[in-house]
């Protein structure tokens, strides 16, 4: 046991400093959000309103002797208290505001004012702040002035003796653009290190194992590799062409992209972690937590190798409420029917009339047919689960493409029938928490959770070059040559 904890806790330590590694360079990714921050607070700083303090100073001793006693500094002591309270007084506030003629608020002037007496000293601290240097100047020592006045005629006290006339200063206490450039930027490395540890998207196998508890079997980035479609698409009708007639129903999948080279080892990693899950996993669903995170992409892409891989497969679309299949990859149908999985489960049609071959070598597939008014009453049959037996009795490989399992409740209800399902995790989408929702959904149906597929991993942001700075750095090389082949080829 002590053994395991201690295996455990430097794990956690090992996530903690990949996490600080992790934000170090997102910080750097966006290092234009910070000096654009720097910059404006920089200018903003430069532009304040710049002000002035000038201080004058009473000696709280009686003049009138001619030399300092025990008995004059006790007095001092104890009148220093009550002598700041003379500058709070309305009076003291007239005699100033008519002197120098000012217009400011009884507010106002206290706002500008400070009384201070140092520690062990009789000395009063009169501190005045203004934009205009004069200005402060001339109210600190009309302050004085008019505290002395009050003291004599009113407290009938001992009078305080000037001790320092305020002077002009020459200085303000505006902030410089300089400390106005570093407070930005700090400022702006703090807001974005604070949303980086906010920040609760899946990012990394690490966060998937950790918040799932299944491990990633693939990695797929973020495909933006379009400009050799219409190579692809030709040489596809070139061996179309020479290939003999099909019989029966047939299906033509005219928009499908070929996958670059880190694709194409992504999914050839998790097609070979897929045999390691046993003989026995053979009917296989793909799912997702949300829409748009790539379910459909990958189903139609391990499709694709499982056939070239030689294995007899057939792709079931049960996405029988927004299917991406048909919109995104523009199924072509030999008949005029269009019948689909739909269909057959409505009885409309039978099993051999809604599976079509593809123009694909080995490959089947049973689209999503017309929208239904009530999926759930078709998928949750018997009838669904006598066809998925029946296909897994023809084909080697039985996928089916399920509806996002936290959306709908589509997918749990076609888990039961299934061997395994592969949950599509969209790179920086919805929240870890809901990974362990997903896989707990699943497993409550008793159907065996074989991982998870990140996808729309971006290699090239500096962020993720320390968790795929392999996959990043032979990315480049290989697809360069991996294209050059093929165009030599054709």
């Amino acid at each position: 046991m002590s053994g395991e904890s201690k295996e455990h806790k430097n794990n956690r330590m090992e996530s903690k400093t990949v996490d600080l590694v992790g934000m170090f360079f997102r910080i750097l990714e966006r290092f234009w959000i910070v000096l654009v921050c720097a910059v404006i607070c920089g200018i903003l700083a430069e532009n304040s309103v710049t002000t002035y303090s000038a201080t004058s100073k009473l000696y709280i001793v009686n003049k009138d002797s001619s030399g300092v006693n025990i008995a004059d500094l006790q007095l001092g002591t104890a009148l220093t208290l009550d002598y700041q309270e003379v500058f709070k007084t309305w009076e003291v506030y007239k005699m100033v505001t008519e002197e120098l003629d000012l217009l400011y608020s009884y507010q106002q002037m206290q706002s500008m004012l400070t009384i201070s007496n140092p520690e062990d000293t009789r000395i009063l601290y009169i501190t005045v702040t203004h934009p205009d240097a004069k200005m402060a100047a001339d109210i600190a020592n009309s302050y004085a002035k008019a505290a002395k006045i009050f003291i004599a005629n009113t407290m009938e006290g001992v009078e305080p003796s000037d001790f320092s006339v305020a002077m002009e200063p020459s200085v303000g206490n505006g902030a410089s653009a300089v400390i106005g450039f570093v407070g930005g930027g700090v400022l702006a490395v703090a807001i974005l290190a604070i949303l980086f540890v906010l920040d609760n998207r899946p990012r990394s196998p690490e966060s998937i194992q950790q918040y799932g508890g299944i491990p990633t079997l693939s990695v797929f980035p973020a495909n933006k590799n379009k400009r050799h479609a219409g190579k692809f698409t030709s040489e596809k009708k070139k061996t179309a062409a020479k290939k003999p007639e099909r019989s029966g129903n047939c299906l033509e999948i005219s928009n499908f992209q070929p996958l670059d080279y880190v694709c194409h080892e992504a999914m050839n990693t998790l097609c070979t972690n897929l045999s390691y899950c046993g003989k026995d996993i053979r009917k296989i669903m793909i799912t997702s937590r949300y829409a748009g995170e790539g379910k459909s992409y990958i189903a139609m892409n391990l499709l694709c190798t499982l056939s070239q891989l030689g294995k007899k497969t057939v792709l079931v679309d049960a996405d029988l409420r927004a299917s991406g299949i048909q919109s995104d990859y523009r199924l072509r149908y030999s008949t005029q029917n269009h019948y689909g999985l739909s269909e057959y489960l409505s009885g409309i049609c039978s099993l051999k009339e809604a599976v079509y071959q593809t123009d694909w070598p080995n490959t089947y597939m049973i689209p999503a047919g017309h929208e239904a008014p009530n999926p759930l009453q078709l998928l949750d049959t018997q009838a669904m689960g006598d066809l998925i037996e029946q296909l897994a009795g023809q084909f080697d490989v039985v996928l089916i493409d399920t509806p996002p399992v936290g959306i709908l409740v589509d997918a749990v209800a076609l888990a039961k029938f299934c061997d395994g399902a592969l949950l599509v995790v969209g790179y920086c989408k919805g929240k870890q928490q809901e990974i362990k929702d997903a896989v707990e959904s699943i497993k409550q149906t008793g159907c065996k959770v074989l991982g998870a597929v990140l996808n729309g991993v971006k290699f090239n942001s500096m962020s993720n070059r320390h968790y795929y700075y392999s996959s990043e750095r032979y990315a480049g090389h290989y697809n360069k040559r991996y294209y050059t082949s093929k165009e030599k080829k054709q």
